[in-house]
């Protein structure tokens, strides 16, 4: 029988266990929150960050107007839980999908987006046979060269024709910044988000100018929502894992003023060599993308690989770390270490508060 964990201290449980530091983790909820609030950007947290129904009502609770996912499925798995306000900011396409998008919409008021006619025809018949109408966001292509419309010209004549479609119901546009996230020079990256957001602010002025309201302008993530929440005509942002602040929003794309609040527990199982340090936790169990894992309590100590099943560190001398002893390793990324977990431990201090399944895992059609 697996005890549930909710009261246990920390050291108490079984390895390898995905953390959430709940004070950190308030925090950076506070400032992500604030920031955009005092700008008047409303805030779309994206779900496929976290994949936990819980995770998305402690953000609705903080400010958060829903959740932007990746698939029908997540929506699906938010709706379920009570979340009724979603976007779907990956394209739908396929039977499949447009019917289980129309037959959502019965529940939660769902969006989806389009960047080609050949989206709009088959989205419009399901919405029509299922007796609905889906809200609609035209994506603007604002430099990344993967979805969106890839001029001004196409984006107007796109919404013109959602508009135009029985069962559509034109809502506004969107577009990712996406490939700017990396830019290390303030200035620089400050520079290049105004130039990719002016691309969409282009396109909602044209499709205004056409005669279509855009109620939605969605835009951005973690990784530049510090940047473009001051950009006029952006209506919300899409950031959400910046609110979990690892290494990959912290060192790569320079979020400031977020404290490290997930992290997973592992053992040390293994010293093979006073200079090696072997834990029990490996591609199955974290994500090294982009920036290396550390263990924060041993700032010595220098990853050097994951294996399937095992982290390899490097163990300054007379740094102590025996087998047996547990450590908490903050993560490259933490969008690719929740998809290899079924559930999180929400922690204050020593002490577990709460186990949140994560609903949204496997979660891929």
């Amino acid at each position: 029988m697996i005890l549930s964990p909710v009261g246990r201290s920390i050291a108490d449980l079984d390895t390898p266990a995905l953390l959430l530091d709940l004070e950190p983790f308030e925090a950076n909820v506070r400032t992500m929150a604030g920031h955009l609030s005092s700008r008047g950007v409303a805030w779309r947290p994206h779900a496929k960050a976290f994949k936990c129904p819980a995770i998305a009502h402690r953000l609705r609770r903080a400010g958060a107007i829903g959740v932007t996912v990746a698939k029908v499925s997540e929506a699906e798995v938010m709706a379920a839980a009570g979340i009724d306000d979603i976007l779907i900011a990956h394209l739908v396409v396929g039977p499949p999908k447009v019917a289980r998008l129309a037959a959502l919409r019965r529940t939660a008021d769902v969006k989806a987006t389009v960047d080609h006619p050949d989206h709009i025809g088959p989205m419009a018949e399901a919405a029509r046979e299922a007796g609905v109408e889906v809200g609609v966001l035209v994506d603007v292509d604002l430099g990344m060269g993967r979805n969106g419309a890839r001029s001004t010209g196409a984006a107007v004549e796109l919404a013109r024709r959602v508009a135009g479609a029985s069962g559509l119901r034109f809502d506004g546009l969107m577009g990712y910044e996406g490939h700017t996230l990396f830019i290390p020079d303030p200035k620089e990256k400050r520079r290049a988000i105004g130039e990719a957001i002016g691309r969409l602010i282009e396109a909602k002025d044209a499709v205004e100018g056409a005669g279509l309201p855009c109620r939605i302008v969605s835009a951005g993530g973690s990784g530049s929502y510090q940047f473009t929440a001051d950009l006029p005509g952006v209506t919300e942002l899409q950031a959400g894992g910046g609110v979990f602040a690892c290494r990959y929003y912290t060192e790569v794309c320079g979020v400031v003023g977020h404290l490290p609040a997930i992290s997973v527990l592992a053992t040390v199982v293994g010293r093979p060599a006073e200079d090696r340090a072997i834990l029990d936790l490996g591609r199955k169990s974290i994500s090294d993308y982009k920036t290396p894992p550390v263990i924060p309590d041993h700032p010595g100590c220098t990853f050097l690989g994951l294996s399937a099943e095992h982290a390899t560190f490097e163990v300054r001398p007379g740094d102590r770390l025996s087998i047996g002893d547990k450590v908490r390793v903050i993560p490259g990324y933490s969008d690719f270490t929740f998809v290899l977990h079924d559930r999180i431990l929400a922690h204050r201090g020593d002490r577990v508060e709460a186990c949140w399944t994560l609903s949204g895992r496997g979660m891929l059609q």
